[in-house]
Parts: C-alpha cells; structure tokens; sequence
C-alpha cells in the first residue's frame, strides 16, 4: 500500500468512526433502506492463516472474526430475509420491510460449511449459496486460484534456477504473466494476484494449456491446493440444506455468460439448475451470474430455465418494482469493513 494509499484509508476510517459515534449512519440507514433491501454479497470466509495460504484475492475473502461480528450486527439491526421471502415480495412487488437484508454467497467453497455456516446457526440467520454444480464434490479448483499458486511457485523457482528461468517465461507469456518474474519479493503475491484477476479474457483452453504446462514444468500436482482453495462436497450440502442455507444456481462450469454462444449459456444455465433440482428438496429458484457478467439476453434465457431470480454483481439497493433479473448487490470483503463503523458505512453506499 502506497504512502498515498495509507492516507486515503486513515480519512476513511475516521470519517465512518465519527459518523457512526454521531449517529449519521444510523439515520443514513434509516433513511437509504425505506421499504428497501440490501443484497450483500460474500465468497470466502477464512482465518488468517488460511489467508496466507490460499489463492484467491483479497477482494472475495472476509476474516471468519470479522463475519462473525458483521452477521452480529446484522441481526441486531436489519431484517434479515431468506431468498424464498425475498423473491416472493419481488415477484408481487410487495414493498420490502425498512432496513431489510438478504446474504448471499458465490461459489460454494469449502469454508462457507467450516467457519461460515455455524456463525449462521448461532445468529439464526439464513443465507443463499450459489453454486458452479460441476466443482461441487469434484476435487476441481478454479482455474484463477491453481494460475496463482503456479504463478508464485514459478517465480520462485526461476529465482532460484536461472537455467528454467526462460521456459517458465514463455509459459507464463501465453496469459500474459511474464512481468511477475519481475516483481519485487515484498509485493509478489499481490502482484500475481492483480495480475490473474485482469486475465479473465484469456480463452479456457489458453489457460488450460498454460496451467499443464506449468504444473508439468514444475512437477506439482494440483490435488495439493485443494486444502487452501477446495469447494464443497454434495454431503456439505445436504446437511446446510437441512440447517437453513439455501442454493441456487451459478452455471455448471463457472463460465462468463456473456462471453460464451447463447447455445453454451443456456446449457450452462440450465445444467445448474437440473443438477440442483435433482439433489436437493428444494427446487433452485435463485441464480448468480458468474463473475457478474450479465445482458438482457442471458437474463431472459435464466428466467425461460425457471430460476425466479437473479443476481449482478451492480452496486446499489433493491426495490420490490426492480427487474427481477438484474438485482443489485454490495460486495463485502475484508479491506477496511473489519469494524461496524466501516461495516455499515459499505451498506449506506458511502464507501
């Protein structure tokens, strides 16, 4: 973080501070929420020292203290919806209750059943998990979080091989990665991270390729990531199904709808749903666009596949009269929302 960067944080939280003690968010909540919802939006929840092992970025991962203090708040201040009340005052347009509240969570990873799902129970708060059905129980990674560990693993073996230094070069350049070889050892990891999170454009079998080639080159076998950045087993699932948690669908292989033939994304669409319908007693009625990605043709083919529902990754709030198909929510990771104060200043909008 820049000296710059630094300051800007410093205001940030001694205006959320001062606001919050004065009791301007509260009236700001009070007044931002009338007959509306906020649809807040999680990925991750880990401890610290999963942090500092897992691939993914920082901008989908909360501290499991600080997911346990915000869904505390929560409770005490919001109504908190499940996505089957939610949708139905959607779909009769029946105003919502002030300051109402709904949790959703992309992707279903593992941790969501390890640290998020008893800090749910304890507050008797329920939730919505989507999920990409051809990752759950499969032992499979996204292709973002294994880039990233061979990414690092690479750098660090041409620092201390100069003779592979070249060939992990040119494995790297096929997405866009040489540059990292060069990045300075106290910003590696951030480094890498921003650097794969900007190569979503990369066609699969590019990176496919690439990843081969460098679990190849560096004789690593995936498997020994899905510790740090595994999903959920169908087993997991079942059992939050039965203590409050809610599914829905989030495409079959995780891809971009928007990037994809209408053909490929009605598939991906509707083997989310039939995969879910087939598991689970509940037929899925909510469905998250991957990466966000959305246009009014990939929501009519969502809505033509029976979902009730879906979900953006738009900021901002939700009215009963909004589009059923493009529904706003505020994304919460760690950064500085590791305080009420800061925590409620991301849901009033003011950061």
């Amino acid at each position: 973080m820049t000296f710059r960067d630094r300051i800007k944080s410093t205001i940030k939280v001694v205006a959320a501070h001062t606001l919050y003690l004065m009791g301007v968010l509260q009236v700001w909540q009070r007044i931002a929420l009338r007959q509306k919802a906020v649809v807040l939006m999680y990925h991750r929840v880990l401890t610290p020292d999963e942090r500092a092992m897992t691939g993914s970025h920082p901008g989908i991962v909360v501290d499991r203290e600080d997911f346990a203090a915000q869904m505390a708040m929560l409770k005490e201040r919001f109504r908190v919806l499940s996505i089957k009340e939610f949708t139905d005052r959607m779909e009769r347009k029946v105003p919502f209750e002030d300051a109402s509240c709904l949790i959703t969570f992309d992707d279903g990873w593992r941790d969501n059943y390890s640290h998020a799902l008893p800090i749910l129970r304890h507050h008797g708060i329920p939730a919505v998990i989507f999920l990409p059905v051809n990752f759950i129980g499969g032992g499979r990674l996204f292709w973002q979080e294994l880039l990233t560990h061979l990414t690092l693993r690479a750098v660090t073996q041409a620092r201390q091989s100069p003779a592979c230094r070249e060939r992990l070069s040119r494995l790297l350049a096929t997405v866009g990665l040489e540059s990292t070889l060069e990045a300075a050892e106290s910003d590696l990891r951030v480094t890498v991270m921003e650097a794969v999170r900007r190569q979503k454009h990369v066609p699969p079998t590019v990176i496919n390729s690439t990843l081969t080639g460098l679990a190849e080159e560096l004789g690593v076998r995936w498997e020994e990531y899905q510790e740090a950045d595994g999903f959920l087993d169908w087993g997991q699932v079942s059992t939050m199904a039965q203590q409050g948690v809610t599914f829905g669908g989030h495409g079959a292989e995780h891809r971009i709808l928007t990037f994809v033939p209408p053909s490929e994304a009605q598939e991906e669409i509707q083997t989310a749903k039939a995969v879910l319908d087939s598991r689970l007693s509940v037929p899925a009625q909510a469905f998250s666009y991957p990466n966000g990605n959305w246009s009014p043709e990939v929501a009519k083919l969502v809505e033509e596949s029976g979902y009730r529902v879906a979900f953006t990754t738009d900021p901002g709030y939700v009215s009963c009269d909004d589009d059923r198909f493009s529904i706003r929510r505020v994304n919460i990771h760690d950064g500085l929302m590791g305080s009420r104060p800061m925590f409620l200043a991301r849901i009033v909008g003011l950061f």
